[in-house]
């Protein structure tokens, strides 16, 4: 015996399951995201302390374009989800859609 749409009592549901599935891949990857910061964070501080007592401060210039890097990382995970970013994301886009707005007829 098969299941036709008529038999099934979810044919009509939304399709909420795959919303959540959805959001729960996004929460996902986000804390993948955080979790490798924390990582690259953790060996940052750990390389640097041991050659900081190795090398002295003759390795300071690695540090500072590792920190850099660190940085970057760090705006790639934390300031492009932001409030403040996505705010800006969406007035730009509304400058755009107006300006592409055909002249008003008079």
């Amino acid at each position: 015996m098969t299941t036709t749409e008529e038999d099934d009592p979810m044919a009509d549901a939304p399709d909420t399951q795959t919303a959540d599935q959805k959001r729960y891949e996004e929460a996902r990857r986000r804390v993948a995201e955080k979790k490798g910061f924390y990582v690259s964070l953790l060996v940052y501080v750990v390389i640097n302390v041991v050659f900081l007592f190795v090398a002295g401060w003759g390795w300071l210039w690695v540090t500072l374009f590792w920190g850099m890097g660190l940085a970057v990382h760090a705006w790639h995970v934390f300031g492009r989800h932001s409030e403040w970013v996505q705010g800006w994301e969406q007035r730009q886009i509304q400058k755009e859609l107006d300006r592409q707005k055909p002249p008003e007829s008079v």
